[in-house]
């Protein structure tokens, strides 16, 4: 099978299912989104000093890609949809009991830190950032009622959540310390 197809070469690509439309789709780019973030988490992988952070966002690698499906088979009424992966509706909980974990071991916040710190902190602060660009473009789907994206919202909400704690808790375990945010800073 070659990668290139060329059915995309005048603006449009397929969807998961069958139809075709426009690269620019809400729904296009709604997925294209959650393929950023992935990539950016790949990126991340490669530099994290907590072991367990590493091994729960490889996990959530593969939770992307199932959404991402989602996302590119919109919902058909009086048709048979693909066969999809199945939601991972447990990791939305999951998430949050691993921020508590993560929350137990972290100096209480009394300001707004600033995205950076170490290496692996940085990447996931713009994992994170990336994560709340993909958020936003599920706004048209969600408002559309696509379940699919409803379900995305709230799994992409808790995952860039879950970035900026596992942020500092690389910035703890690498001895960097966080940069608060100053309201009136004057270089």
């Amino acid at each position: 099978m070659k990668i290139y197809t060329r059915t995309g070469d005048s603006g449009e690509t397929s969807l998961f299912g069958g139809g075709r439309v426009a690269k620019d789709d809400p729904r296009v780019t709604a997925y294209g989104t959650l393929d950023e973030v992935n990539a950016c988490l790949g990126l991340a992988l490669r530099v994290l000093e907590v072991a367990s952070s590493g091994r729960r966002l490889a996990s959530v690698q593969h939770d992307l890609f199932a959404l991402g499906a989602h996302l590119a088979a919109p919902p058909r009424k009086g048709r048979k949809s693909p066969e999809l992966p199945p939601l991972p509706e447990g990791r939305v909980a999951e998430m949050e009991e691993w921020m508590d974990e993560a929350d137990a071991r972290l100096p209480p916040l009394k300001a707004f830190i600033l995205p950076g710190g170490s290496q692996g902190a940085a990447e996931l602060h713009v994992c994170r950032t990336v994560c709340r660009r993909a958020e936003r473009t599920l706004l048209p789907l969600v408002s559309g009622g696509d379940p699919g994206a409803l379900f995305a919202m709230r799994y992409l909400n808790r995952l860039s959540d879950l970035l900026f704690v596992l942020a500092r808790l690389e910035n703890l375990a690498s001895g960097t310390p966080e940069v608060e945010w100053v309201k009136d800073a004057r270089s």
